[in-house]
């Protein structure tokens, strides 16, 4: 079972009592045998044992991956391109995400200059499969129209887990160092965006199609520090919503590592 299959049968409910922050969390741990499904006090025994034997203690990103990889050679790279805001290069097409390029050859196999993440790199084989079944990349020039992580298609349901994987750690980091923090969204490829209601507000492309406006309010005596993050309305296009929290995730571990 991959993760996104194991949190499906969690409560989604976050209530730590695994010791872990999310749901999510769990199901990744569990997925890789660092956890077992006990580690839950709300799965009930039958539960357990349906789905125990469906659970192997294997790295499941590999064969995430792979499966991915072979999703990847049966799509024309170069006619997809335009439509995910990629770059056509020899064998391939390269991809500038968070910062850095990646370069994606006719047979799925990622190569890049950075410290390989096999999250990012699974991340990237779903935006372009999802990208590439966009009919019309006309679509792609329309205006960004912003909206929150539950206008997304199916946000609302996972709202908790997105804001305990981004917002709320984001919110904790520009609390305890907001120079650095803003330096940090810098080397990310961060630019200020202006004219927004908070006190601060930057724009950051973590896919070509998927930029990212992050939001902060300065807190006072009177209101706590806050940061808000929208996304482009068709993002959902590009991206499942667990795929979203999931780079969401990877963004904030990349921060906190700058």
């Amino acid at each position: 079972m991959t993760p996104i299959e194991i949190y499906k049968e969690l409560p989604k409910t976050n209530c730590g009592q695994c010791a872990e922050m999310t749901c999510m969390a769990l199901a990744i741990l569990i997925s890789k045998g660092s956890k077992t499904l006990n580690a839950c006090p709300y799965l009930q025994k039958d539960t357990i044992e349906r789905l125990s034997g469906s659970i192997k203690t294997v790295d499941v990103t590999k064969t995430i991956l792979e499966n991915l990889r072979l999703e990847t050679e049966k799509i024309n790279l170069e006619y997809a391109a335009t439509a995910i805001g990629a770059q056509i290069v020899d064998n391939g097409i390269k991809i500038h995400c968070m910062g850095a390029d990646y370069t994606i050859e006719k047979n799925g196999t990622i190569k890049t200059n950075v410290q390989v993440n096999v999250w990012i790199n699974i991340l990237l084989l779903i935006y372009i499969k999802m990208g590439s079944a966009i009919k019309d990349s006309s679509l792609s020039n329309v205006p960004v129209r912003w909206v929150s992580f539950d206008e997304l298609k199916s946000g609302s349901m996972k709202s908790n887990s997105y804001r305990k994987e981004s917002e709320i750690p984001l919110t904790a980091m520009f609390e305890n160092d907001y120079t650095h923090t803003v330096s940090a969204l810098t080397l990310l490829g961060a630019k200020p965006y202006a004219d927004q209601p908070s006190d601060n507000a930057w724009i950051v492309y973590l896919m070509p199609k998927i930029p990212v406006l992050i939001l902060y309010w300065r807190g006072d005596g009177e209101f706590p520090t806050d940061v808000k993050i929208l996304f482009p309305h068709d993002t959902d296009s590009f991206m499942d919503v667990e795929s979203v929290i999931f780079l969401m995730r990877e963004t904030v571990i990349a921060l906190k590592e700058l």
